[in-house]
């Protein structure tokens, strides 16, 4: 599966919105908050390290 660089900014956005959504859920006192964060946290990560896996494979493609 060749995973693009759209889809993985796609995730890293959504990874965002969960998390800001989150905030403003934990300011409110809404339960389940805490999980929201966190999802959206495990998205960014997993989101940022292919970012990181697929430039660093295309640069070593290049030499």
């Amino acid at each position: 599966m060749k995973v693009s660089y759209r889809l993985l900014i796609t995730l890293l956005l959504i990874g965002v919105a969960l998390v800001l959504t989150a905030a403003v859920f934990k300011t409110q006192h809404y339960p389940g908050s805490d999980y929201l964060i966190l999802v959206g946290l495990a998205i960014q990560f997993v989101a940022g390290v292919l970012v990181v896996w697929k430039f660093a494979n295309r640069l070593g493609n290049k030499e």
